[in-house]
């Protein structure tokens, strides 16, 4: 599997380093000759009028553009704050289909770009 990084700005904090490092070495593991292109800390506007999106990696392979949003939250910090999540989550949505009907204009045939939130922070029951 080859990966290659496009770093588009500096890494915001450690865990966005750290899911970086993850998902190349993730990628790295897979059989296969496929090419993987991962964009990290990409600023992204549709127009010059709206405040641009900071997306944490944007990743391009085979199955298609995946936009990737890393937390420092626990599984247990979710739980606790759904409400925030699900905001969290929509504007990660939000992020991606602005990324898809960007492409889309010179990749018509790019399917639905998906948006994933990757947690960093391991629960303190997962560490005992």
């Amino acid at each position: 599997m080859n990966v290659t990084h496009f770093p588009c700005g500096p890494a915001a904090n450690e865990s966005e380093a750290k899911a970086r490092s993850h998902i190349e070495d993730r990628l790295r593991s897979t059989l296969g000759d496929e090419t993987w292109i991962l964009l990290t800390n990409l600023t992204f506007s549709v127009t010059h009028q709206l405040q641009s999106d900071e997306i944490d990696i944007v990743a391009i392979g085979p199955p298609g553009v995946r936009v990737i949003e890393v937390k420092h939250w626990t599984p247990q910090w979710v739980s606790e704050h759904q409400d925030f999540v699900e905001r969290e989550a929509d504007r990660a949505t939000m992020k991606a289909k602005k990324i898809g009907t960007t492409l889309r204009k010179s990749v018509p045939a790019l399917g639905h770009v998906e948006a994933t939130i990757l947690l960093t922070r391991e629960s303190p029951k997962a560490k005992q």
